[in-house]
């Protein structure tokens, strides 16, 4: 899941295309709709080319379907859910999400409603995009404290979180992210890794700048991140490149997973001089594709998820 291609819902040439752009996860958008009649007719949308790839997903294994709703804050989400969850999405983008009481609160929501859709239960995901606004900035943190089984991963939006500063840029003379954005980041990426779960970078925010996508990625899987959105298919192919695992890393990999599995029962493991625990084996399990259900730790039984 290196890839995450976020498509408007509305945008239907984009949306047919994006089944064959090489994203690893397309995400139909019908979250940034204003009207009340725009929001109906990007759910329906969404909606309809979730449930249009279902099967072939299902045989081949290309890509994952999922949605972004609307937030919170905003009455249409719980419209929004349940007409996207009749398609049996693999996961739920949650856009300016403050804390972890709005993924629980999203996550005791999709328990119904997978019930009346015939969803396998627990098998939605979430990855809630963080710090949009300062005082949500300043909560990210919460995320590494409070575990949710739903919870797959964290993302942020650099475009969002300036237009809610009035901020003018999101990148320097330079092109190193502003101070503003670089605490965000930071943030997502450490707790991200703290809790054990993908670390999936912002969108580049110049849709049309492919080499600026390309050094964004790249900067990206340098510092630790595990994926990518993109707004663009174009800048698709460099973050694929970018986020693809080394002989060096896919070996390492399977040495970590190999080792926890000859001391079963164990928390922790030592590797390379070095004690470690459930966060690398999850990443090292990713990193081979072997991902366990959402949020629920290796070397744990599963719990009731809701």
């Amino acid at each position: 899941m290196k890839s995450w291609l976020i498509v408007r819902a509305d945008e239907e040439e984009q949306l047919a295309m994006a089944a064959t752009s090489g994203a690893g996860v397309v995400v139909a958008d019908c979250g940034y709709a204003a009207s009340d009649r725009k929001k109906e007719e990007a759910r329906m949308a969404a909606r309809d080319w979730l449930s249009s790839h279902r099967q072939q997903v299902l045989a081949q294994g290309k890509f994952e379907r999922w949605a972004r709703i609307s937030p919170i804050h905003d009455p249409a989400w719980r419209a929004d859910l349940e007409v996207v969850m009749q398609a049996g999405p693999d996961g739920l983008l949650l856009p300016e999400c403050s804390g972890p009481d709005q993924l629980q609160q999203l996550a005791a929501e999709i328990y119904e409603v997978e019930q009346r859709n015939g969803v396998a239960h627990g098998a939605t995901r979430i990855v809630p995009q963080v710090g949009t606004r300062a005082g949500d900035a300043m909560r990210i943190r919460a995320f590494a404290e409070e575990s949710h089984p739903r919870l797959a991963g964290l993302t942020w939006d650099s475009r969002a979180l300036a237009r809610s500063l009035g901020a003018r840029r999101t990148r320097d003379g330079r092109g190193v992210f502003t101070d503003a954005m670089q605490q965000v980041r930071a943030s997502v990426l450490l707790t991200a890794h703290a809790r054990g779960v993908m670390a999936i970078e912002s969108a580049h925010a110049v849709s049309k700048d492919v080499e600026g996508a390309e050094n964004a990625a790249k900067a990206a899987r340098a510092d630790g991140f595990t994926g990518m959105m993109a707004r663009n298919p174009a800048h698709l192919a460099a973050i694929n490149k970018a986020f693809e695992p080394t002989g060096d890393e896919l070996a390492d990999a399977q040495a970590i997973v190999a080792t926890f599995a000859s001391n079963p029962g164990q928390e922790s493991v030592a590797h390379k001089g070095q004690r470690i625990g459930a966060p690398e084996l999850a990443r090292a399990r990713r990193l081979l594709g072997q991902e366990d259900a959402p949020g629920m730790s290796t070397l744990q039984e599963a719990r009731p998820i809701v």
